[in-house]
């Protein structure tokens, strides 16, 4: 799968990315919420979130980038720009160690990551379950999101595993809890 994200042509990224947002900023949960955690996508190879996070600056809501360290992620305010932060090992900008993290508790709507998709709402992660341990410290409204090429048959779960509330893509809704 990783493989194939890869050679994803920026167009199409570009493309598929606005679409997705598109359906975020139109649902009712996003609308609302004034605290949203938005992952800081890699250049390549995932759904681009630079776009929203700006977007969601400029809607005065206040935005938090995750920070990891070990096992642990945690989320931190966005007071800026994407542009100032530093890059970690993985080549994702993120907060410095110094910056205070906000208590999960405060988050209302949180965009997760992933490498695939499923219909019933499976969502395969990039290994290290950052958000399957992290989700649970929230009462934010989980809303995944992936490309097309992201969608499959099936994803594989264990007992750790968290579905999201809703997993959007450039089509619209791929899964929504009910």
């Amino acid at each position: 799968m990783r493989r194939k994200l890869a050679h994803l042509s920026a167009e199409q990224l570009q493309i598929e990315s606005q679409q997705t947002l598109a359906h975020i900023t139109g649902h009712p949960a996003f609308q609302r919420a004034q605290h949203v955690s938005i992952y800081i996508s890699m250049d390549a190879g995932e759904l681009q979130t630079r776009e929203l996070i700006e977007l969601a600056q400029r809607q005065n809501k206040r935005v938090y980038v995750p920070r990891c360290d070990g096992a642990a992620m945690q989320m931190v305010e966005l007071r800026g720009s994407v542009d100032e932060l530093k890059v970690n090992k993985w080549g994702i900008r993120e907060p410095r160690e110094d910056d205070v993290a906000v208590d999960p508790a405060q988050l209302e709507f949180v965009v997760v990551p992933g490498v695939a998709f499923d219909r019933l709402g499976g969502r395969c992660g990039h290994g290290k379950g950052y958000y399957d341990r992290y989700l649970p410290q929230t009462r934010a409204f989980a809303c995944a999101v992936c490309l097309c090429d992201q969608v499959v048959d099936s994803v594989p779960a264990d007992t750790y595993d968290r579905k999201p509330d809703m997993i959007v893509y450039p089509k619209g809704i791929l899964y929504q809890q009910v």
